[in-house]
């Protein structure tokens, strides 16, 4: 059985792509956000950046591309959850979040300006308070470039 992957880059034929540890910081003239584009581990990093955010958290998961006859939808948790249940949430299906790439998975700190979005192009975006999201960044060791770019033409898997 082959490999799985997320993310593919469409040269003579479909293969992974990796990012290769690196953040950007984008702004608009509404709002200034980090995008960081890690080769693995993207769980292990939304973590990180949730121990900078207060509790408790608003957890959004969008389903983009449905497997079966189902229709894409939202979920969204009833209520906000605590750090340990939202952490919890975030190891127990770590495997599936970090190979499958039909969904986003949003994370807010309600009432604060801080989100985490973990993007179905292997990219997490963070809104809110990003010059200290960036030196949680800089302790992994990943680098700043001018721009994330998406590989193009790319397949999602």
């Amino acid at each position: 059985m082959a490999a799985t992957y997320k993310l593919g880059w469409i040269l003579d034929e479909d293969r992974r792509y990796e990012y290769q540890n690196v953040f950007a910081i984008e702004k608009t003239p509404s709002l200034e956000r980090l995008v960081i584009a890690p080769s693995a581990n993207q769980v292990s990093l939304m973590l990180d950046r949730l121990r900078v955010m207060p509790e408790t958290y608003g957890i959004l998961y969008v389903l983009v591309v449905p497997r079966t006859e189902a229709e894409a939808g939202r979920y969204q948790a009833e209520d906000c959850k605590p750090r340990n249940e939202t952490e919890g949430f975030l190891n127990r299906f770590k495997e599936f979040f970090e190979n499958d790439r039909r969904h986003h998975i949003w994370i807010a700190s309600p009432p604060g300006p801080d989100t985490l979005v973990d993007d179905r192009h292997n990219v997490i975006y963070v809104y809110g308070r990003v010059p200290e999201f960036e030196r949680v960044v800089l302790v992994h060791g990943l680098s700043r470039v001018e721009e994330i770019k998406f590989p193009s033409p790319h397949a999602h898997h």
